[in-house]
Order: structure tokens, then sequence, then C-alpha cells
């Protein structure tokens, strides 16, 4: 009973929602959802530098400190599960392949680093 109380209790703004990016700089990130916002730092595994751009989809979190961008959403079913692909909206990538190989703007290195034609 008092969980259904507390959880009723909390408010929209206090939640984490998804939302869509509006304008977006190297200084943080304007973003639009049932609350808008500007300046939202925009968190990432380490290592990892982004500027999601305008229309990207994220997910707004409530800090005690305001509010941030903890990530974009993935565009899912694109890659076998345990690979990985980083890339930037002009289109350049990186692509981690299961079976070793690294794939670099087409070019095709393979787990003994040889290029591949």
């Amino acid at each position: 009973m008092w969980i259904s109380k507390t959880i009723s209790q909390k408010k929209p703004s206090e939640l984490s929602q998804q939302g869509t990016v509006t304008l977006s700089s190297s200084d943080g990130i304007e973003a639009s959802a049932t609350d808008s916002g500007r300046d939202y730092p925009c968190y990432a595994p380490y290592g990892y530098t982004y500027t999601a751009p305008a229309g990207e989809e994220v997910l707004l979190v409530r800090t005690e400190s305001g509010g941030a961008v903890s990530g974009s959403r993935m565009k899912t079913g694109v890659l076998p599960s345990g690979e990985i692909k980083i890339k930037s909206a002009g289109g350049a990538e990186i692509w981690l392949r299961n079976d070793g190989s690294v794939v670099i703007n087409g070019l095709i290195i393979n787990r003994y680093g040889e290029i591949e034609e």
C-alpha cells in the first residue's frame, strides 16, 4: 500500500522521459519532452564524446541538480548480437564484428590485421 501511494504521488517531472533534441551544441543540449530544458549535460560511456543532432530521440533523467541526457536511442535490429558500430551523422563508421574483423568506412581489416579486398 505504501509503495503504490509513493509511486502515485510522484510528479511526471520527477521521472525519466523520452525527449527530442531541439538544439545541440558542444556546451549542452536543448531537448523537449513533457518538460523542456536547455543546456542539459550529456552522459555517455567513458571515452565516447558526441553531440546528438537536432531531431534525435534521447532519454532525459532528473537529478538533484537538474536534468541530464543519458544517451540517444539506438537503432535496433541493425546488428547481430555482440557487434558494435560507431557511426557519425556524416556517414563515417567503425564496425567491430563478431569474427574479429573491423570495418572502417567499408575497408575490412581481418582479425590478423590484413586488409581484405
